[in-house]
């Protein structure tokens, strides 16, 4: 009996192959991000229609990436008014979006700059 393609003794795990779904919604986040971006300075009849899509683009992005989840964390740890806007208005927002909103909080890099200025040999009780 061959064993199966995402088993560990087939050498491969199946983790580690791109899903097609995932693939796919990161170049609709990306692609909705910069047409966002490219829309909102345009002089166009309806004033800031690029932020729709740019908002848009970074909630499919926080959802499933990583790297732009901990970037648009670094950018609300830097510019904290803006991180407690939303904070202040998730609870009005929808379920999901309070639920993405969240998933960006800056909380663990103030964790992780806590740790990191604290003095060695000082244990966290």
């Amino acid at each position: 009996m061959q064993p199966r393609r995402g088993s560990p003794k087939y050498g491969l795990a199946s983790n580690h192959e791109p899903d097609l779904r995932k693939i796919l919604l990161l170049t609709l986040g990306w692609v909705l991000t910069i047409l966002g971006a490219l829309i909102t300075p345009m002089p166009i009849p309806i004033p800031l229609i690029g932020l729709l899509p740019l908002t848009a683009g970074l909630a499919i992005l926080i959802n499933n990436s990583r790297t732009m989840r901990r970037a648009i964390q670094r950018i609300r740890h830097r510019v904290r008014w803006l991180s407690y806007m939303l904070e202040h208005f998730a609870h009005r927002l929808p379920k999901k979006i309070a639920q993405t909103l969240h998933r960006s909080h800056p909380a663990p890099l103030v964790r992780k700059e806590r740790i990191a200025t604290r003095p060695p040999g000082d244990a966290e009780s």
